[in-house]
């Protein structure tokens, strides 16, 4: 993200991403978010000085963890065999500063956790969505210091990454969309809050990709996440975001 600019870029798939030098400001800083690295601050003016920037990774939790049983235990939280209630829009900032961009973002409240992996996430994509667009899926939690309690502004440094890598999922039409966890994901034990965050892959946000809601489950409650390395949860509504999560357990 440009942050004097008023537009923010994405590479591709394969992490390319070129600006002409004209399209940005001269006195710019450079804002850079991402799987796997800090979020990072640079200028202009440092980047053509240097030629290379080299960017710090981010803490990532990766338990070693087989699983040998054949019986699992499941701990599925939301519900899925429920349809969802339409919203109008996005999820959009109250008070932007120019070229934020905000993630969906879905908190999980996890009851007595002791050593859950992930087996399944699904969720319902409102019907306001008007074109196919890729996401990128992240999954986080907070550092064991790290309370979240509502309406209060987080830093994505303060969070570690579960995933070894990136999941890429393609939205084509709206409905229920399930990614199956092929790998286990074990959520360290003590854990009680899990982060799905979905960022998008287009440089506007011209898909109109929304989460439609439901009133199933007190443990998923809508969360936030901005380019500029804000994380947390919303003020607690009645109103919850349709998304299941199916957990699994050695019995």
């Amino acid at each position: 993200m440009v942050k004097e600019g008023s537009f923010v870029g994405y590479t591709d798939l394969s992490g390319y991403l070129h600006y002409k030098e004209d399209q940005i400001p001269k006195n710019s800083s450079l804002y850079i978010s991402g799987y796997g690295i800090n979020d990072t601050i640079f200028t202009l003016q440092n980047l053509k000085e240097l030629d290379t920037v080299f960017l710090k990774s981010k803490e990532i939790v990766l338990p070693e963890f087989a699983v040998s049983s054949a019986q699992l235990e499941k701990l599925i939280i939301g519900n899925s065999n429920e349809g969802g209630w339409e919203v109008k829009s996005p999820i959009k900032s109250s008070n932007p500063k120019e070229g934020s961009v905000y993630r969906y973002t879905i908190r999980i409240k996890i009851p007595k956790n002791k050593g859950y992996y992930l087996g399944e996430l699904k969720f319902f994509v409102s019907k306001i969505l008007t074109s196919k667009v890729d996401l990128s899926l992240r999954v986080l939690v907070p550092k064991p210091t790290l309370k979240i309690k509502p309406g209060t502004i987080n830093y994505i440094q303060d969070f570690s990454e579960l995933l070894k890598e990136n999941m890429i999922v393609t939205i084509d039409d709206p409905g229920w969309k399930t990614v199956e966890f092929m790998e286990p994901v074990l959520i360290p034990e003590g854990v009680k809050d899990l982060f799905f965050v979905f960022d998008l892959l287009e440089e506007k946000p011209t898909s109109n990709f929304a989460l439609a809601n439901q009133k199933t489950s007190k443990s998923i409650d809508l969360g936030f996440y901005s380019t500029e390395g804000h994380i947390g949860v919303f003020n607690l509504d009645p109103i919850h975001p349709a998304v299941e999560v199916t957990f699994l357990k050695e019995k």
